[in-house]
């Protein structure tokens, strides 16, 4: 097929600036030297024509991807490589703050539905050929004759135009299933719809039960990616019309109801990130047990057995434990009592629960207090100050570091003299402690 072409060079000065151009432009014509074609492909490509940021990009080179990293190492000032043997593919680090990845133009072949494909060498024609989907399939030339020419052979920038989304093949979703959720992330974040003929293939590949040939672990990976999205909830309509609930879950009777459930999840977790941004928070778990919360485990238990959900034992407790908390935590009048319910839930689970009972004041204040200052509480009296004030280490010691951080979370202590007179007083300490 020939590749059709088109001069954007002005809306890559427009879209990009002219450091991330002379950087593509410096590598273009190292690659030259080489005699390397190298191109721009993928996101990088759809996102200029959407006019998004492309944080990152990809190359796909039709020649040796160690020997041009090593050419720009040495011809670009700060630039440095990592090579990743087993992939055959280059990571380009750059002063400029945006990662570039190199892989060698590859064919691909698959032996069987659903199962990884065997890839040998080819040309840019031949990478762009074993893309998911048409607006997938563009590439930027960057040698200095052609640099910024458009490839073009499936048509992609029109169906970008026309918001459609449209495969390469008629067997593409049952080559590769992960490209159906890849499918329904795109039709997500970027308004797009699936063509007639691609939604056909949608619905024969759902006949031939194409997921269960998929290992659990790809299947996982790309639901991560979907339970990640920033417009989750929209994502969430397009499960209903792509029929894809049962990877997740069975259909719930009530959409919007779901939807509004994840909107406050994410709300929550925002809320998070603001008190504390260095704090790594687990988006997957609480958008599992939001997704989850009406189920029984049972109806769970096999997608908790088979997926690498990370600490899926934690999950497992929070689901137990979350549809209690409007009873227990009111019912708990202490600080110290309801800390230590808080205490038995993930930091993803405490946000689940303030998105799934707003309208419980008690539950949503004592979970942002837990956050805010209960759960990092330093004690009044360390291990150590307390040996020195007669106490033995061992097992007795924590005990004892657990009542204070009690006491302390009740307000029967502020200082150092404080706790020591709460001790005496509890007879932990005598009255004249040495």
């Amino acid at each position: 097929m020939e590749a059709h072409s088109v001069n954007i060079l002005p809306l890559l000065k427009n879209q990009w600036g002219i450091t991330r151009l002379q950087y593509l432009q410096q590598i273009g014509k190292i690659a030259q030297q080489r005699g390397i074609a190298a191109y721009l492909v993928g996101g990088a490509v759809r996102d200029l024509f959407l006019q998004r940021y492309a944080p990152d990009m990809d190359i796909a080179v039709e020649g040796d991807v160690r020997a041009l990293a090593e050419a720009c190492k040495a011809q670009i000032p700060g630039a440095d490589y990592q090579y990743h043997e087993r992939f055959g593919t280059a990571t380009l680090q750059n002063p400029h703050g945006f990662a570039l990845d190199m892989a060698q133009c590859r064919l691909e072949h698959y032996p069987a539905p659903a199962a990884l494909p065997e890839v040998r060498p080819g040309d840019i024609l031949a990478d762009l050929a074993r893309r998911d989907f048409t607006v997938n399939a563009m590439a930027l030339r960057l040698d200095p004759e052609h640099f910024g020419k458009l490839l073009d052979p499936y048509a992609g920038q029109a169906d970008l135009q026309r918001g459609q989304l449209r495969t390469l093949h008629s067997r593409s979703f049952l080559d590769d299933p992960t490209r159906i959720l890849r499918g329904l992330r795109f039709a997500a974040r970027f308004q797009m719809a699936l063509v007639p003929e691609s939604r056909q293939q949608l619905r024969e590949a759902l006949q031939a039960d194409i997921f269960a040939r998929l290992s659990a672990a790809r299947l996982w990976r790309e639901l991560r990616y979907l339970l990640e999205l920033a417009v989750l909830p929209q994502a969430l309509s397009l499960l209903s019309d792509w029929n894809l609930w049962f990877l997740l879950r069975p259909a719930p009777a009530d959409i919007h109801a779901i939807q509004a459930l994840i909107q406050r999840g994410q709300e929550q977790i925002q809320w998070m990130q603001q008190h504390f941004p260095q704090e790594p928070i687990a988006v997957t778990t609480v958008m599992l047990i939001l997704l989850w919360q009406d189920s029984p485990l049972a109806d769970i238990q096999q997608h908790l057995d088979q997926w690498p959900i990370p600490d899926r034992s934690r999950l497992q407790a929070d689901l137990r434990i979350i549809p209690d908390l409007p009873k227990t935590i009111p019912q708990s009048i202490r600080p110290s009592q309801r800390a230590k319910i808080w205490q038995g839930c993930s930091v993803a689970g405490i946000l689940a629960a303030m998105a799934m009972y707003p309208d419980n004041p008690v539950l949503v204040d004592s979970a942002r207090l837990y956050l805010l200052k209960q759960k990092h509480l330093q004690p009044m009296l360390n291990g150590q100050e307390l040996q020195a004030l007669g106490l033995t280490a061992g097992p007795s010691l924590g005990n004892v570091l657990k009542l204070l951080r009690d006491a302390q979370l009740d307000g029967e202590i502020s200082d150092k003299e404080t706790a020591q007179q709460w001790l005496i007083k509890q007879g932990i300490l005598p009255a004249n402690p040495r």
